[in-house]
């Protein structure tokens, strides 16, 4: 083997909204978040139409709509806001 990982693409994706977990059909109209590291070291939460590349990439989430989107961005800066508040009282 080429030591080459093939990802196979799910026929069952499920939201990652908050208390949703709704699963993907065909004819939605889907997004994909992630968060990642920018050049100066912070938080960045990414978001774009679906693309099935992207949803199989490791740490996608997998969103049925607004409501869901805005819900996870709401816990993402949440979570960068609460993160500082504990490194600034070390």
């Amino acid at each position: 083997m080429s030591g080459n990982v093939v990802l196979i693409p799910s026929s069952f994706y499920r939201c990652a909204g908050p208390n949703c977990g709704v699963l993907k059909g065909v004819s939605d109209r889907w997004w994909v978040m992630w968060s990642s590291f920018d050049d100066y070291e912070v938080p960045v939460m990414h978001l774009a139409p679906w693309d099935e590349k992207l949803a199989i990439q490791e740490g996608a989430m997998h969103v049925c709509g607004e409501g869901c989107a805005q819900k996870l961005q709401s816990q993402f800066m949440g979570n960068v806001l609460e993160n500082r508040m504990r490194r600034s009282n070390v």
